[in-house]
């Protein structure tokens, strides 16, 4: 079974970078409408807060592990509002929309910025804040943090896409409909026994692992991890999506600390998850349960 792609990181281990990553973060945090919890998670996720994390299989570098076309794209749109206005003149925009950098030397030095945690972290804030923007009007409310993850790891359009098909039918296979991110991602999309995880299984996993680095955040010593491959983000979009009224659940944005924040008391429905667990005879099941937790937990119980 075909694992993630590993990754080549800095000489340095990810600890060593941890405070200048996390003030780096927390000053994208300050700068836009992101929370800073949500961002120093995802970095965690993605390239365990290594800045010169590199995907081998991939383009996929740096701390948000933004493969090129995505990063060239986002630079475009917000590099001028953050005061790197010389960087985004030198991208264009062919007749089919993907974004490009005519002089070779400029391209290499555009794309070596998703190495500089600063850069890196106002550009994911920036993507973050896209997304949520194009989910917004899809779910019919502003998306959770699992949602927002899942904009990062297939793009705002494959997100659409997803969520959509997830309101129809949640017990759809995933990799059914994204072939291609599944076959990049088969620790995502398959179980360990080969099984292909449903929609919800796949929502599930994604909404565990962020909350999971949000609910350590504020540990300066992340653990190695592999980032996974994410989509470009226009593939797979819908061009007019529905409504969602599934997950419909309520989500506070709050502004960036100046620095990670002490964790919080448990809640009932992680008192509940801890106590009852996740046992069921159907995956069809569990993802009942994990939902009633979800809900639980969106309510502060």
């Amino acid at each position: 079974m075909t694992q993630p792609p590993p990754i080549t990181t800095s000489a340095r281990a990810p600890e060593a970078n941890a405070p200048s990553v996390e003030q780096a973060i927390a000053n994208a945090a300050q700068r836009t409408n992101i929370d800073f919890d949500f961002l120093l998670a995802q970095a965690r996720v993605e390239s365990a807060m290594d800045p010169n994390a590199r995907a081998r299989t991939s383009s996929a570098t740096g701390l948000y592990q933004f493969i090129e076309s995505t990063w060239l794209e986002t630079m475009q749109r917000h590099a001028s509002r953050f005061g790197l206005g010389d960087m985004a003149q030198q991208i264009a925009t062919t007749p089919r929309g993907t974004a490009y950098v005519a002089d070779p030397a400029q391209r290499n030095a555009i794309l070596a910025l998703r190495s500089d945690p600063h850069t890196a972290s106002l550009m994911a804030a920036g993507l973050a804040e896209d997304n949520r923007a194009a989910l917004t009007p899809i779910l019919g409310r502003q998306p959770d943090h699992g949602e927002l993850y899942l904009a990062h790891f297939l793009g705002a359009g494959g997100a659409g896409r997803f969520l959509s098909a997830m309101a129809d039918n949640p017990d759809e296979s995933a990799a059914a409909l994204f072939r291609h991110p599944a076959a990049a991602n088969r620790a995502i999309f398959y179980r360990a026994s080969g099984e292909a995880r449903s929609l919800a299984g796949v929502m599930d996993l994604l909404d565990a692992k962020i909350e999971n680095a949000m609910s350590g955040a504020s540990q300066s010593t992340p653990s190695p991890t592999q980032p996974y491959i994410t989509a470009n983000t226009a593939a797979f979009g819908p061009s007019n999506p529905p409504t969602l009224t599934l997950r419909n659940r309520p989500v506070a944005m709050s502004t960036a600390p100046t620095a990670p924040t002490a964790q919080p008391m448990p809640s009932m429905s992680n008192v509940l998850r801890s106590t009852f667990g996740d046992r069921s005879d159907s995956d069809q099941s569990a993802a009942q349960i994990n939902r009633a937790y979800s809900q639980l937990k969106a309510f502060g119980l």
